[in-house]
Parts: C-alpha cells; sequence; structure tokens
C-alpha cells in the first residue's frame, strides 16, 4: 500500500476532509490474503486523529498503572497522554485503536 505525504498546507487549516485514493479490488484481495483474514471487509481510509487515552481507559475500568503494564506503555506516557502534554506518536495511536476495539485480543498477546 502506498503512502500517501501531504504537507499540513496542502491540507487546509481545519480541514478534517482528507481524500485518499482507494484501493482497487486486487489491492484488497492481495491484503486479505496477507492478512489471512477472508472476512475483511474494506470500507474506507480512515485518518486517526487521535484516540482519547482515559476515555478508553475508564472504560476498560482500569486505573494508570493497569492500563500501563496490560499494554506495557511507560506508565509516565500514559499521564502525560491523559494531561494532554503529549500526544501519542503515529504507531502508538494505532496500537491505542486496536485496544479500543479488541482490547481482550491485545492484552492476550501481549500476555
Amino acid at each position: 500500500m502506498p503512502i500517501i505525504r501531504k504537507r499540513l498546507s496542502e491540507l487546509g487549516a481545519g480541514d478534517r476532509n482528507y481524500s485518499f485514493p482507494k484501493p482497487t479490488e486486487a489491492q484488497i484481495q492481495k491484503w486479505k490474503e496477507e492478512d489471512g483474514d477472508e472476512n475483511f471487509e474494506f470500507s474506507d481510509f480512515r485518518l486517526v486523529r487521535n484516540v482519547n487515552v482515559r476515555a478508553l481507559r475508564e472504560r476498560l475500568g482500569l486505573t494508570q498503572q493497569e492500563f500501563a503494564r496490560r499494554y506495557r506503555f511507560p506508565l509516565r506516557s500514559v499521564q502525560e497522554w491523559e494531561q494532554g502534554r503529549k500526544r501519542p506518536a503515529a504507531g502508538t495511536m494505532t496500537l491505542l485503536l486496536a485496544i479500543s476495539r479488541k482490547p481482550k485480543a491485545l492484552a492476550d498477546a501481549l500476555a
């Protein structure tokens, strides 16, 4: 899958309607085969802007320390994300999105 890069100035101030080229059916089929997931359904690209870490943690009923330990994040990072002093890196944001969708599966995978 190609990486699409745009400068912030190309997106426009406050513009949240990013347009990305849609993949072909062949690309989607290739991803299904690579991932071993025939039930995969492609809907559209979504840009992960932010995950509310505090809301996610509270929904899971965990303390900051329990959340950090379960998903192997530094406790200080969890605290700073929740207080808005720092934002998770893009890869971490993707992991947080996966945790929000399948928290038990991710916890089991990391155990």
